[in-house]
């Protein structure tokens, strides 16, 4: 039996509606399911009342994305080679949705967003592409705006010819339209999750763009002492040898192992379930959870 512990909807940047996720994951073999949409907890009530009709465990989580400069705290800066900063992504697992604290973070990084979004379509019109922000506000469905939507457009009119290529080309980190919107620090995202009851892991831990093992272990023992719960071993970006690194890793620093897709629907080319998580790494992860809420 597998689990799928990363996964988005039309709340964020995917293209099922959370109502839809269980019983895809049900069709797709699955015996439990994680919603961690992108800064945002609105389809979380939607997503567990169809898991109850479905019959298939569920998780209602979060991902909050971070400023990744705290990785890089012990390095001196150099005005001419400053530190090549990855992203840093931080999953909730089992939080409650209506908590304040992470109510406030919401509101905190959707103003984040709002900001980034119009100066990233302000760059990609300075390079010649006519594209607006209020289509990318109408393909997002009034949810909440991400790149992928920007993708989609340039997609539409034909300047790129894939998500992957918007990204690479000019959304991504090193893209030419990019600018960063990390305004949460990775103490207040792990600090907001844990007011939420919920186990904060760190995603895609390759995202981070480190370029060492040492480097990788040196960022993930920090995040350790800012209260860190787990790490994302299995994911699609990882190769085989990574999730190998990563597992032993996480058992060095006695760190929980979690996985998933990190599935969005037809904005991506990947299925449910297509990393293959054990069910026993949600089980472990709901055992963790209940000794930490003391259930």
């Amino acid at each position: 039996m597998y689990c799928d512990l990363h996964t988005h909807s039309t709340a964020s940047d995917g293209t099922d509606a959370p109502g839809d996720l269980p019983m895809l994951a049900k069709q797709a073999g699955l015996s439990a399911i994680a919603l961690t949409d992108h800064d945002t907890t609105d389809g979380l009530a939607e997503f567990l009342a169809a898991a109850k009709i479905a019959r298939i465990r569920a998780v209602p989580g979060i991902e909050l994305s971070a400023d990744p400069a705290i990785l890089h705290a012990d390095t001196d800066p150099s005005p001419d080679q400053p530190p090549r900063l990855g992203t840093l992504h931080l999953l909730g697992y089992f939080i409650q949705p209506e908590a304040p604290l992470l109510a406030e973070v919401q509101a905190h990084l959707r103003e984040a967003r709002a900001q980034r979004n119009p100066q990233m379509i302000a760059r990609l019109n300075e390079l010649g592409m006519d594209i607006h922000y209020d289509e990318v506000i109408q393909i997002a469905g009034g949810n909440i705006v991400g790149r992928p939507h920007i993708g989609q457009v340039l997609m539409q009119k034909g300047y790129v010819k894939s998500i992957h290529e918007a990204f690479s080309r000019y959304l991504g980190g090193r893209g030419e339209a990019y600018v960063r919107k990390d305004r949460l620090s990775a103490e207040q995202a792990i600090q907001a999750i844990h007011d939420a009851d919920g186990l904060a892991v760190l995603a895609h831990p390759t995202q981070l763009g480190l370029e060492s093992a040492s480097q990788l272990e040196h960022a993930v023992a920090r995040l350790k002492t800012l209260g860190l719960d787990g790490m994302e071993t299995r994911h699609s970006d990882h190769h085989p040898r990574d999730t190998e690194r990563f597992s032993k890793l996480a058992t060095k620093l006695n760190l929980l192992t979690t996985g998933g897709s990190d599935y969005h629907g037809s904005r991506k080319t990947l299925a449910l379930g297509c990393q293959k998580v054990p069910l026993s790494v949600y089980e472990d992860l709901l055992e963790s959870h209940r000794q930490r809420i003391g259930g």
